[in-house]
């Protein structure tokens, strides 16, 4: 409270006059303080009247102080209320002339902001069009159109994009992803089929040379043939050559000629079970009439 009289005090001197009845006030709080500053007790006949003269006392004082407050101001405020009807009256003037301005940069600017859009959705119908497409094309293709589309998705230049540069790159990125992914999933598909294809193969060609040799394994010799055992000669015309053979037959064990042959080409020869079974299919055609092995 003192500071603030003191910088009243200190104002300009056209001031002063009107802050007279502020300072007498002022200087009646040291009274004010002294005289009520304790309360007495209420509940006594003596103390309740010297409390009600007390509230009688300061609201005088707070309402009289109040009133002063109003009629110094008062000046001020009329003149803050004029400055502000004028000010209004002003800017009401100012914004009758701005208003065309701002409405006809408003045209301007939304005219541009409908051409970025329609430019960027032209954009975007490119990228679809240029890049995403890619994906479409890729169905169907094998390994190697999957390999050469990869080819041409790398050479996208994203440089012409403009507005959509990055999404254009973000998409260009994604979409060579994919096609190496679904390339990598095409080469395993596709080795995996030939694994099959040659299984089946194989196992087609060792059915059917199964099947040509059983008939000549259960027909009997003619009467001339030459039955051999463990490397030796036997004659139907010489009973002499079959004696004791019965014996040493029940010793021998069933063979398999066909799996035999195929087991020594792998194993002397080296060969692989579908180049054995070539070999095998070769010699049972003729074309093949003496092969020797070694070991």
């Amino acid at each position: 409270m003192g500071n603030a009289a003191e910088q009243l005090q200190n104002a300009p001197q056209p001031y002063a006059a009107e802050l007279v009845e502020l300072d007498n006030a002022e200087q009646q709080m040291a009274e004010l303080r002294e005289k009520y500053g304790t309360v007495p007790d209420y509940s006594t006949k003596e103390g309740y009247k010297t409390g009600k003269q007390a509230i009688q006392a300061l609201t005088k004082m707070r309402t009289g102080t109040d009133k002063a407050r109003l009629a110094i101001t008062k000046p001020h405020r009329d003149f803050i209320e004029m400055v502000n009807q004028r000010a209004k009256g002003l800017i009401g003037e100012v914004e009758q002339l701005e208003a065309p301005h701002r409405e006809a940069k408003r045209e301007v600017d939304e005219a541009e902001q409908r051409a970025k859009e329609a430019r960027i959705a032209q954009l975007r119908e490119r990228l679809e069009k240029e890049v995403t497409s890619y994906l479409d094309t890729a169905e169907g293709l094998d390994s190697t159109g999957l390999a050469d589309l990869i080819g041409e998705a790398e050479a996208i230049d994203t440089d012409g994009y403009f507005d959509i540069t990055k999404d254009a790159e973000d998409e260009k990125a994604r979409v060579l992803a994919t096609l190496r992914e679904r390339h990598a999933a095409a080469l395993e598909r596709e080795r995996l089929a030939a694994e099959r294809e040659e299984i089946e193969r194989e196992r087609a060609e060792l059915d059917r040379l199964r099947a040509a040799q059983a008939p000549a394994e259960t027909s009997a010799p003619a009467p001339n043939d030459v039955a051999t055992t463990g490397g030796t000669a036997f004659s139907q015309e010489d009973p002499d050559d079959w004696e004791g053979l019965g014996s040493t037959l029940q010793d021998v064990p069933a063979a398999d000629p066909f799996g035999e042959a195929l087991e020594d080409l792998q194993t002397v020869a080296g060969l692989d079970a579908s180049q054995a079974v070539d070999v095998l299919s070769a010699i049972q055609r003729g074309d093949i009439r003496h092969t020797r092995l070694s070991q």
